[in-house]
């Protein structure tokens, strides 16, 4: 008899192992691999940003708009695996953020956790306004009404938004993986008529030397970036998964792959219309199905508006725990959802765009802050966690070459855009860098305040799920949440 098989016959108990984990409370080991992929399939938004940033990516870069799409999803990969590493090892709700915290210590994984929130707050605002704008437009032909009409589809979005999380995870996954397949296959079948229009000419998408320049392809990267922040946000799902360390970073990889994989077909589609003469094609608005395209990118931004307050959640739900941040984020309903966190989450993403638009400020005027935050919050996180990996690998004594130079070209890469962004940022936006920058640095300050002055939060920073006794053969049943 195997040693497995005597293990389950015998039942035998673990007597060493805690009856809860730090997120106890929490439905504990019901995801799967394709909750986790819809989370963050979902986050990205790849059906709204395929019919989106692909014609302001090709009027920032000309020719060099497909090869900064690919070098930026090549960027990702490279970042999905160094997530990849860590998710195997640790599983938590504050997912960036704990990485970083293990590797670099309470303070950089403070900064690392503040720019995570940021980036996810920032794009679920952006996303709620622009999704609400598209489908207000639908709606009422008056532009005086527009604002109005904005503000009650975003309410009443909140409202589903908050409801679906505190039903549970599983229901809010779903409901992510059905809006965004629905509209990733119609932007697919339109991206493949207008290819096959154009007679599968992909000679448009090779970049004319004429036109290179180092600065040009980095700031390209930066703005392209935006159309993939969110993928790792189903690393946040570790604690609620079944099998984390398998689900988890299969899942974060999945997600990337099929997010390149659609805004790639979407950006070539596009600039092969472009090089035939017809910009517009089946994207524009006085097309046939216009109207259509415009209800598939408000169904995808408003998905992923939903996506990001989920992972604002969860990460609320771990500096919760560890004492950073209000009690309140990190209770639990009786479903096992941290619903009153979500609830207030989910207002605070309605209100601060409610509050620009009823003040007379369009959404151009909310973007001014959420478009830099979104970017400069995400690639902090990331290039952060990067630099965590191979210290914590190495601190384990798991560190290997081929883990070194990965985490170790992705970081520089991400700190090359990122500065990038930054200078560019200064010069078209200035006013937008300095709030994203004051920003940062109060919610930073806020968290590190409370690391010296709270009692043992230092101590308690970077928590992550282990095994309890019912998660083992013979197990009491208990702390299964």
């Amino acid at each position: 008899m195997s040693a497995l098989a005597d293990a389950i016959r015998r039942g035998r108990p673990r007597l060493d192992l805690t009856r809860e984990s730090p997120f106890a409370g929490l439905h504990r080991r019901h995801a799967s691999v394709v909750d986790v992929v819809a989370q963050s399939v979902a986050a990205t938004a790849p059906a709204g940003v395929m019919l989106v940033h692909p014609g302001a990516l090709f009027g920032r870069s000309g020719s060099l708009a497909f090869t900064e799409l690919v070098l930026t999803a090549g960027l990702v990969v490279a970042v999905a695996l160094v997530i990849g590493m860590l998710s195997r090892r640790i599983s938590s709700t504050g997912s960036l953020y704990t990485f970083t915290t293990r590797g670099l210590g309470p303070w950089a994984g403070i900064v690392g956790g503040s720019a995570l929130a940021v980036g996810y707050l920032a794009i679920a605002m952006s996303t709620l306004s622009s999704g609400a704008t598209r489908i207000a437009s639908l709606v009422s032909s008056e532009p005086r009404s527009i604002s109005g009409v904005t503000v009650a589809v975003m309410a009443g979005t909140t409202v589903i938004t908050a409801g679906v999380i505190a039903r549970g995870l599983r229901m809010s996954t779903r409901i992510l993986l059905v809006l965004e397949t629905i509209a990733v296959a119609a932007v697919l079948a339109i991206s493949l008529v207008a290819l096959a229009s154009t007679g599968w000419d992909l000679a448009p998408l090779a970049p004319q030397p004429a036109e290179f320049s180092p600065d040009i392809v980095m700031l390209g990267i930066a703005f392209a970036i935006i159309g993939f922040v969110g993928f790792e946000s189903g690393a946040a799902l570790g604690p609620e998964s079944r099998r984390p360390f398998a689900s988890v970073p299969r899942g974060v990889l999945v997600s990337v792959f099929a997010t390149g994989a659609v805004v790639l077909v979407g950006t070539a589609a596009q600039l092969a219309l472009v090089a035939a003469g017809d910009p517009g094609g089946p994207w524009a608005s006085t097309s046939g199905v216009g109207w259509v395209v415009d209800l598939i990118v408000a169904t995808s931004f408003l998905a992923c508006s939903l996506a990001m307050t989920n992972a604002a959640t969860r990460l609320a739900f771990a500096l919760s725990r560890e004492g950073v941040i209000p009690g309140v984020f990190g209770r639990v309903s009786l479903r096992g959802v941290p619903a009153a966190g979500a609830i207030l989450i989910a207002f605070a993403v309605f209100a601060v765009p409610a509050t620009v638009l009823l003040l007379g400020g369009s959404r151009d005027t909310l973007r001014a802050v959420t478009s830099p935050a979104g970017m400069i919050g995400f690639l902090v996180a990331y290039a952060l966690v990067c630099v965590a990996a191979p210290v914590f690998l190495a601190r384990i004594g798991e560190l290997t070459i081929g883990a070194a130079v990965l985490s170790g070209v992705a970081g520089a890469a991400l700190l090359a855009v990122l500065s990038t962004a930054v200078v560019s940022t200064s010069d078209t936006n200035p006013v937008g860098l300095v709030a994203v920058l004051g920003i940062l640095g109060v919610v930073s300050a806020a968290g590190m305040v409370r690391l010296r002055r709270g009692a043992g939060v230092i101590e308690r920073v970077g928590v992550h799920d282990w095994a309890v006794a019912s998660d083992t053969i013979g197990g009491d049943g208990e702390g299964s949440r």
